[in-house]
């Protein structure tokens, strides 16, 4: 067998292997062997007909077809071998002119990782210092107000409405001339921030019974494309003005809310603080690890295999599916919300997956360069998690060493991305 080896962009590897006529007449011996053993020919047992019996009870056309088939995939198993090639996809494979008793050549091309030098990580690391975080009275101020606003009572009032109150409105939506969207009955908190830019600051000084009729501009990031960049004229009428009467921040209240756990204003206070304090140092090592591989990977050059982005873009739209069944929608519904099909999300979605497979790719280079190795016991323990999750029926088609390389990629890109945040430390 003779092997030539040519890179390819993208990652790729074209081997181009000719099987000479010694080989070619061993494959068709194994081959006949093989298909003997399974072949009845009248006045031989089965599997012990002679050679030339079963050509000529198979066909000689089709005996050297499956001896073409087995010789191609052994010989691309040797030749992966001499290579030291460990191929990521199966190999796209075609067969060359010749194709007989004297040899077969064929072409091989197959997806292998990328190969390529890591920088300096450790002291890229060193440079990004995490932001130093602080909990402001303000903030504090405003947690005070939401967990008083999850006990307060709504009432409507008679007066004309002002931020912090809750109108509640009748609309008929129009674009172009042509009716949109309409609701009998929806709320607006004005301040609140849940509708189009614009909106609420125009029900700002109306009354039940008021009506009025106002443009908006729909915003970049609307969820429906055809809307973006264009005005909608909205005729409502206030049906009710709602305020929200909030309770005292007493000790009483905080009892009450915490079941007895928590028995003081003060102590609920400095519980917020410290919880807001969590939640900022959490995001600031969060930020930290993400401008740290960001650097990292800006000073590397490399050509991703077209398999592996490819792969991440089915995961980024499998998550979008399942976020958006969470939610009671539907992937294919916000598609025709946003006016695209699913090649044009996917091909808009490249540069976020080529982003996640260098992520993924830098982390286990650097995992290994670190000799990281994640707890046996910890990828036990958080299989056993995943598996719980689907019902016994599923579990048993689920591919459990598929399972446990997926857990321990996962386990072992944190502890590259810890490892580096105590480098910049």
């Amino acid at each position: 067998m003779n092997v030539t080896r040519k890179e390819l962009p993208k990652s790729r590897i074209e081997l181009s292997i000719t099987i000479d006529k010694d080989e070619m007449l061993t494959y068709v011996e194994v081959t006949t062997k093989k298909i003997g053993k399974n072949v009845t020919v009248p006045g031989f047992r089965k599997g012990e007909a002679p050679k030339a019996l079963i050509e000529k009870h198979v066909g000689q056309a089709t005996l050297f077809a499956e001896a073409i088939e087995y010789a191609v995939n052994e010989s691309y198993k040797k030749a992966l071998l001499q290579e030291d090639i460990t191929p990521l996809a199966q190999a796209s494979v075609e067969l060359g002119d010749q194709q007989d008793e004297t040899g077969v050549e064929f072409t091989a091309t197959v997806d292998v990782m990328p190969q390529f030098e890591l920088p300096d990580y450790q002291k890229i690391a060193k440079k990004v210092k995490k932001e130093v975080t602080e909990v402001t009275e303000e903030e504090v101020e405003e947690a005070k107000q939401y967990l008083l606003k999850s006990r307060g009572e709504q009432k409507e009032v008679s007066k004309k409405a002002e931020n912090g109150d809750i109108v509640v409105v009748e609309y008929t939506l129009t674009v172009d001339g042509v009716e949109k969207d309409k609701s009998e009955e929806m709320p607006v908190e004005i301040g609140g921030g849940r509708f189009i830019p614009g909106f609420e600051e125009e029900v700002i000084g109306l009354a039940a019974g008021d009506t009025k009729t106002f443009d908006v501009p729909f915003p970049d990031e609307y969820h429906s494309a055809d809307l973006v960049g264009k005005k909608g004229t909205f005729a409502i009428t206030v049906k009710r003005v709602e305020q929200i009467e909030l309770p005292e921040w007493t000790d009483e209240f905080i009892n009450e809310l915490t079941g007895g756990k928590t028995p003081t204003v003060a102590e609920m206070e400095t519980t917020i603080r410290e919880g807001l304090m969590k939640e900022k140092e959490q995001e600031a090592e969060t930020q930290q690890k993400q401008a740290i591989m960001d650097a990292i990977m800006a000073e590397i050059s490399v050509e991703l295999p077209n398999v592996l982005v490819d792969s991440e873009k089915e995961r980024i739209i499998q998550e979008m599916e399942q976020r958006a069944s969470y939610s009671g929608d539907s992937f294919e519904a916000a598609l025709e919300r946003a006016g695209k099909t699913r090649e044009e999300f996917l091909t808009e979605s490249t540069p976020q997956a080529e982003s996640r497979v260098l992520l993924m790719l830098c982390l286990r280079k650097i995992a290994d360069a670190e000799e990281l190795q994640p707890d046996a016991g910890q990828v036990s323990t958080q299989m056993m998690n995943i598996l719980s999750q689907y019902p016994k029926e599923q579990i048993e088609q689920i591919d459990q060493d598929r399972l446990r390389l997926m857990v321990e990629g996962e386990m072992l890109d944190k502890m590259a991305l810890d490892l580096l945040a105590t480098f910049a430390e």
